[in-house]
């Protein structure tokens, strides 16, 4: 794998030569690792390493979901770009999620309620887990606020939240949403047009207090969809590698005595946003020889929604196991069925709506 990252932006995302489906797949992976230790009944030990050392200011999973958003900012804003049609965006973004979700959904409460919950599979008989199923495939309706009773099954391992990193998803709809709310709104060259709302959206988001309303962990989601949204308008023009990945450690080291002198920890959140965008903006625009099944088949997805029902169940049936153990035994399973998921489920989805919409898009535009 070339890591040169002598190409533009444009030039890697117009492409399958490129390395964001393994981008998308080591964040994916760095959440099961995170979860992994939150989840771990054989210590006291609940963060990574990574999460420890960037803590109280954020944590692994924080900023793997965070380069998330940034992709998917950038994919999706392509997709606006190639087919400015609300009906036809509305098509493929339901494509790329709502199958694989319905089925994920589908498997882990069948399986949850039938071994893990007093009545059995009888609990099937039930309308709850029906409602969970129903509810968490419409994304409770993009609800700000979801009733904590909406995201478990009553009696099913402990009353525990059955999907917990879901709630990501509701955040990603919405900002297809805002998307396309602002192409929709165009009075400027649509390029130009998304440019510059994205633009002052991500500054009032980050420089007007109001925006925020005491929760920094949405405007970071916010945030980083519209960074990753500008990068899409800027990605003819944007060339990334090692120099761009040295100035943003650079910025990081620059700052470190500063930051420790006002609060716990020497990173900011800017400098760590920085970093992690430069090297996943590096990866991704280069040449990936060598990772050419990874370049057409996008498991991540399959991985951050099946991952957290896997590990209350692994957790539930196995002996206590430490954060890297219970990481290691969730893998095995997690992998194969977000393999299953990508080949029978979401590829075909996308090729069944790219073909009822007559639009030619790579498999993995989103």
């Amino acid at each position: 794998m070339s890591l040169s990252g002598a190409r533009t932006l444009d030039g890697a995302i117009q492409t399958h030569d490129n390395g964001f489906n393994l981008v998308r797949l080591t964040a994916a992976v760095l959440v099961v690792w995170y979860h992994a230790y939150q989840l771990n009944t054989a210590g006291a030990i609940t963060l990574d390493p990574i999460s420890r050392l960037v803590a109280p200011l954020t944590n692994l999973g924080s900023i793997a979901v965070s380069v998330f958003f940034m992709v998917s900012g950038l994919f999706v804003a392509q997709s606006w770009l190639r087919d400015p049609n609300l009906m036809r965006f509305t098509l493929r973004r339901i494509a790329r999620i709502v199958p694989g979700l319905f089925i994920c959904l589908m498997l882990t409460t069948l399986i949850a309620v039938s071994a893990f919950s007093e009545p059995g599979w009888r609990g099937l008989l039930a309308p709850a887990p029906w409602q969970y199923i129903a509810s968490n495939t419409f994304l409770h309706g993009l609800r700000y606020l979801i009733p904590p009773e909406n995201l478990m099954v009553s009696g099913v391992l402990n009353g525990q939240a059955f999907n917990g990193p879901l709630w990501t998803l509701y955040w990603e709809a919405r900002m297809y949403i805002v998307l396309a709310l602002i192409g929709y709104s165009a009075i400027l060259p649509m390029r130009d047009w998304i440019r510059g709302t994205a633009l002052f959206l991500l500054l009032a988001a980050n420089l007007i207090p109001q925006v925020l309303v005491g929760y920094i962990w949405e405007v970071q989601l916010w945030s980083m969809f519209l960074v990753g949204v500008l990068l899409k308008t800027f990605a003819t023009h944007v060339r990334i590698g090692p120099m761009q990945v040295a100035c943003a450690a650079t910025l990081i080291a620059l700052n470190w005595t500063r930051s420790l002198a006002t609060s716990p920890s020497g990173f900011t959140w800017f400098g760590i946003a920085l970093a992690g965008c430069a090297l996943a903006l590096w990866v991704g625009t280069a040449h990936t020889k060598g990772c050419s099944h990874l370049q057409r088949h996008d498991y991540s997805l399959g991985i951050y929604i099946y991952h957290w029902p896997i590990l209350l169940m692994l957790r539930a049936t196995l002996p206590p196991l430490d954060g890297p153990s219970l990481f290691a035994a969730a893998m095995v399973v997690v992998v194969p069925i977000s393999m299953f998921s990508w080949h029978l489920i979401e590829a075909p989805a996308l090729r069944f709506s790219r073909a009822r919409l007559r639009v030619s898009a790579p498999v993995t535009d989103a």
